[in-house]
Order: structure tokens, then sequence, then C-alpha cells
């Protein structure tokens, strides 16, 4: 029974290990009034090594491996996992293994609970540098292990996207100048020397209002992963919903609106990058899991006026909620705004509802032309629709553009609709969505295949 005992333990605290090999820095800015402030560099400096690192905004983390590792467990000599590049990564992100003794290498993805995911026997490799490509479905932080004849290498992921499934690819021998550039340019790592205990110290700078501003310094000794707040003396400027802009990771400004208690864009998102920087592909169909940006009617010159449809796996970034969550996600939004929820949009409705000057007809429920354009619209006869004398439109200065949807290969009702995802999942296919169409007086309101493109407004935190 000891035995067995021993065994479980040993099985649970080896994922562990591993992990703590592994030192992950993660910073982020405050002002004199706790406000957000958005890094433009941090330097990380090792005081004990001598070397100094500078991340550039978006990247905000650093990774360094402990140099100390257990010989038995990290024999970098006869084999060597790279941290892997991109990482974090969007649900497919490539490894390098520098082999120095041929023969067959296992390679194991775990999870943080220590379940293995998937494995990969890589038979008759030559001396050398190779090339794997992962792809992992869930997101999550995991540990990749390749292990030779008693020697163990292992790296630390995190997976912020969804693939398609669990795989190890085998992408072929590189040069060592490739595998090189590749490892000093992998986001958020660094090569040089760190071993647990290293005097380091960290300093922030960011630019307000077109001056550079340097944050206080923290210096301590590092052993551990941790979460620095770089705290700042300057108070940034007063964000103020209605007049103030919001911009995104492109440069891209957007209008703003306060209606009831809530922020929201006052135009439809038109970025192609996540707040990170992480490039979104335009897609020609559409797939569940892939996230995807479609131009409406298919025409680049819509953009600046329409925006941009998204898939909801775009919106989402990957991520799910469950029916009727409280609050968003940050999915494609800027930083310090999210995609709105279900209950978010119907908090909107509602209060739009209860203001008679934005009510058409005495119905509280004909509220569609007081949040559509006044422009864009197919002309309609009914009372009270959104084509009918669009010059009344716009009551709340939401001001929703007619982009359509992209679906089966093809944009349509453009001019004719404005749909509007949600950041609530309806089912594994469906998640719900808000649409104005140009002959209704009231918002529609249900669920729709996640493939689809929508516009997309984001919400204020």
């Amino acid at each position: 029974m000891r035995q067995k005992i021993l065994t479980s333990i040993l099985i649970i605290f080896l994922p562990l290990v591993l992990m703590a090999q592994t030192v992950s820095l993660t910073f982020s800015g405050r002002g004199s009034a706790d406000q957000y402030i958005q890094l433009d560099r941090i330097t990380i400096t090792n005081l004990t090594k001598g070397w100094s690192e500078t991340l550039y905004w978006p990247d905000t983390v650093l990774t360094m491996q402990n140099g100390t590792g257990i010989a038995e467990m990290e024999n970098q000599a006869s084999l060597q996992l790279f941290q892997n590049n991109p990482n974090p990564f969007e649900g497919a992100t490539d490894v390098n293994l520098m082999v120095a003794d041929a023969g067959t290498v296992t390679l194991e993805i775990s999870d943080v609970t220590g379940r293995c995911v998937e494995t990969l026997y890589a038979t008759s490799l030559q001396v050398g540098n190779h090339q794997f490509r992962v792809t992992l479905s869930q997101t999550g932080l995991y540990v990749m292990t390749a292990k030779q004849n008693g020697n163990v290498s292992s790296v630390k992921m995190a997976c912020n996207g969804i693939g398609e499934a669990n795989r190890i690819e085998y992408m072929g021998l590189i040069e060592i100048a490739a595998l090189h550039n590749s490892t000093q340019k992998s986001r958020g790592g660094t090569s040089n020397p760190f071993t647990f205990g290293d005097r380091m110290e960290y300093v922030g700078y960011a630019i307000i209002d077109g001056n550079e501003y340097e944050s206080q310094r923290i210096t301590q000794e590092q052993g551990t992963s941790q979460t620095f707040v770089l705290q700042f003396s300057v108070t940034p400027p007063q964000f103020n919903c209605g007049t103030s802009m919001l911009t995104d990771i492109e440069g891209n400004s957007y209008s703003t609106v306060q209606i009831g208690n809530q922020c929201w864009m006052a135009e439809n998102l038109r970025t192609t990058r996540y707040a990170d920087n992480t490039v979104i592909e335009q897609g020609s169909s559409g797939f569940y899991n892939t996230p995807f940006w479609f131009y409406a009617d298919g025409d680049a010159t819509t953009k600046p006026t329409y925006g941009l449809l998204y898939n909801w796996a775009a919106a989402m970034r990957g991520g799910t909620f469950a029916p009727n969550p409280t609050d968003g996600l940050q999915g494609i939004c800027p930083l310090g705004w999210h995609m709105p929820s279900h209950e978010e949009w119907i908090q909107l409705a509602d209060y739009v509802s209860s203001q008679s000057t934005y009510v058409c007809g005495n119905a509280p429920a004909n509220i569609s032309k007081a949040l559509a354009s006044t422009t864009g619209w197919n002309s309609d006869n009914h009372n009270c629709a959104v084509g009918n004398n669009p010059e009344a439109n716009n009551a709340t200065g939401f001001g929703a553009m007619p982009a359509g949807t992209y679906s089966v290969n093809t944009t349509i009702n453009f001019h004719d609709s404005a749909a509007l995802w949600t950041a609530t999942e309806y089912d594994d296919e469906n998640a719900y969505a808000r649409y104005i169409t140009q002959d209704a007086a009231t918002i529609h309101i249900d669920y729709y295949p996640k493939v689809i493109g929508k516009s997309v407004r984001c919400i204020r935190d």
C-alpha cells in the first residue's frame, strides 16, 4: 500500500516538477488613481547574471528557463526542446528539438493535471535540429516533454485558441541558424541564463499624451512565476463615454455612446488583429473552430463604414459561455472592453424600451429605429420600420449599420440587416445574436450557426 501511495505521489509530482523549471513573469501598468495604463515596453534586468531583456507592447509576458534543473530530468547536452513559437498560441504552434544521439524520441503533451493528451514516437531521428507542429483542441496550460535514452527535456505551453484536434506533426530538419532565430524571436521567451534566486529588476515605460513615463522599479530575488503591477505616478486622461474615442490594436478609432448604465462602441469593429497583436485570417468559407473575418458584401471598400464581419470563433477567440452569463469575455475587443453577453443586450433593449423618446408608435418593443443608423438601409413602407423614413433613426446614437452577414461562401442581406454577435453560446454549433432588419420595428433575438459572419460591437468593462 505504501508503494502505491508513493507511486501516485510521484505521478502527480512529476508534471509539477517539469513545469517548475519555467518561470513566467507577467506585467501590467497602473496609474496613481489605480487606472489601467498600457505599457509601451518593460525592461527586465538580471542583476546576478548581468543581462537585460526588453519586452515591447503587446508582449507583456517573459518566460525564463531555470538553468539548474535536476540533471536526469533535463539533460540539455543530449536532448533539448526549445520554447515553442509562438507562445501563447492560437491552437497551433511550432516546437524545435535538438537531438545529439540518433534514434527514437518520444514526445508527449500533458495538461496541468498530468493527463497525457497526445503522444508521438519519432523514430529514426538523425543527429540535428528537428521541428514539430503542435495542434491542441482545448485552451489551457500544457507541458510538452521529449524523452530519449533516459534524457528528458520539457517546455510549458499556453494555448489560447482551439485547434482542430490534438496532434504532433513532424515538419523536418532545420538549419541551426533558423533554430537560433526562432528561439530568439519566440514571443515572450528569453534564451538568457536564469537560476532560481537570481536578483532581478523590473521597470515599465508608458507613453501618455505624447510624453514618456517610467514606473517605479521593482528589485527582488526571483524563484517562482509571478504577476507584477508596475506603478506610475501619473494619472492618465479620464475616459468619457460619448466624447472619448476608443482605439484598437491596429489604430482604428471608434466613437462611443452611453446608453443607460452601459458604454458601447458606436461603430462596428473593423480590426484584423486581437488586442495582443495576434493576426486573424481572412476567411473564404466557414469553420466552427477557426477564427475568420470577412468583408461586408465581399467588398474591401465597405470596411471604413460597415466594419468587418466575424464568425463566432473569431469574435470570442475560442472562449465559450453557458447560456445567460452576467459578464462578457474580451474576445476580439480592445483592452478594457469585452464581447457583450446575451444578458447585456437584454439590458440595453430594456433601457431603450423604457424611454418614450426612443419608442416608435407608443409600443415599447418598437426600438429598432432608435438603434439603427440613419444611412445605408434599403427603403420599406411598414410603420415604424427601420427603412421607413431612416432619417428619423438613431435616437440613441448606437448607429447599427446594415452590414448583412457572411454565410455559405457569400455575403447576404447587405443594406437589409444589422446582425450582431453576443458572447453567449446556445450549444456547440450555435450562439445568440441580435438582428435589426429594414422591414421591422422590433429587434429579432435568436441563436444562429457560429460559422456565420456577423458584426461585432464591444461594451466597456
